[in-house]
């Protein structure tokens, strides 16, 4: 799902998203104020509505952005009238107060709402097509097959939480500099984790769940924060030197992510520890659980 996907689909389908306005595309990426708007709407009231999109969580730089160029749009057409609305898929409270303190009202469009509205009018998201190239999952196959042991005490599977509120975990996945190689806290069982052994990448928050599925390619050690991946924690990051693991990425589920809705629904994964437990980073998938979830994968 790239940010282009969303701007498409709120174009395209205003009337789904903003039921009560009334809106007509009068364009797509419009040149006005010296840059392009992402959608110029006029509502049932014949005003001009500017959208602009922004995937994965509202960061401070991309909130400071929209408010300066709103001004500098407000300073440069004094007797036009424009209204502002933002979108995105996670909008920190302190970054809409402020926003919307200045005039421009705030929209939080989850991952769920948006593929069930690309679902609804059969939109295939652009990174799914056929010319967008695919990522290391290529070769993963049937996602069962990569545990083999049916022991529940032989914990070979793993979930690696984050807060999207703390960390933009959804660009980070669709980083190229990140790439497939990607680097994770473990705050807890430090012991066990292993090298060989399976992640699975777990967002927090409205939109909880797998996001990612990884091998593990190394035992816990502290590791140096990845400039690469320093740039999606939001405000300062405080851990520079902590224990992490390195993983690769082998199929990513932005787009259909398998959610904790979903899961919380099947007897099976009744015990499964972040459905009982969601506070931490590391969480153990028995693999009686893990033949469950991979079918989803």
């Amino acid at each position: 799902m790239l940010e282009k996907d969303i701007e498409n689909l709120i174009a395209e389908h205003p009337e789904d998203i903003f039921p009560e306005e009334g809106f007509k595309l009068i364009r797509q990426q419009y040149p006005i104020g010296g840059r392009r708007i992402d959608i110029l709407f006029e509502d049932k009231f014949d005003r001009k509505v500017i959208i602009e999109v922004k995937r994965g969580i509202l960061s401070r730089e991309a909130s400071g952005q929209i408010a300066e160029y709103y001004g500098l749009l407000k300073s440069q057409y004094p007797t036009d009238f424009y209204e502002m609305i933002l979108c995105a898929n996670v909008i920190p409270k302190e970054r809409r107060l402020f926003l919307e303190n200045i005039g421009i009202e705030c929209k939080e469009l989850g991952i769920s709402s948006v593929s069930e509205l690309a679902k609804k009018y059969d939109y295939t998201f652009l990174d799914d097509r056929s010319s967008f190239e695919s990522d290391a999952s290529s070769k993963t196959g049937d996602t069962s097959s990569l545990i083999d042991s049916t022991d529940d005490n032989d914990i070979s599977a793993w979930i690696f939480q984050g807060n999207p509120q703390r960390y933009d975990i959804l660009n980070a996945l669709s980083d190229a500099e990140i790439g497939n190689n990607i680097h994770w806290l473990v705050n807890q069982h430090r012991k066990k984790i292993k090298k060989g052994h399976i992640g699975l990448i777990w967002m927090s928050g409205a939109d909880a769940g797998i996001y990612a599925l990884t091998r593990i390619e190394s035992d816990p050690s502290f590791k140096a924060e990845f400039p690469a991946e320093k740039k999606y924690w939001l405000g300062t990051s405080e851990k520079e030197n902590e224990i992490r693991v390195e993983m690769t990425i082998l199929r990513r589920l932005i787009n259909k992510p398998v959610l904790k809705k979903t899961l919380k629904g099947m007897a099976e994964l009744g015990s499964l520890s972040i459905l009982r437990h969601f506070q931490g980073t590391n969480f153990p998938v028995k693999n009686s659980e893990w033949r469950t979830i991979s079918q989803f994968l």
